[in-house]
């Protein structure tokens, strides 16, 4: 890539080097922005990521701690498998 910048440069006519320092700040600006930007875009999905963890886990504790024994736990054994297949239920 710098091989071609260079041999771009040495191709025209005139060269020209006055701009040469200002369009490297602002080139180091813009890309320090754009590294800037990442930063914030990645740290604002981190935080989404642990919003979105942390309330699911919360639903789920809550939906949890609301549910009741199934029914057939109850009756007792009576209604399992292997009592039915043998036929030893009442």
């Amino acid at each position: 890539m710098l091989e071609n910048d260079i041999s771009a440069l040495s191709d025209r006519d005139s060269v020209n080097l006055d701009e040469l320092e200002a369009d490297i700040w602002r080139r180091e600006h813009r890309l320090s922005t754009l590294r800037a930007a990442g930063r914030f875009t990645a740290s604002g999905q981190g935080l989404i990521l642990l919003l979105a963890v942390t309330l699911s886990a919360a639903t789920g504790i809550s939906a949890a701690s609301k549910t009741t024994k199934p029914i057939a736990s109850l009756v007792g054994n009576s209604l399992a498998p292997s009592t039915l297949l043998l036929g030893s239920h009442r």
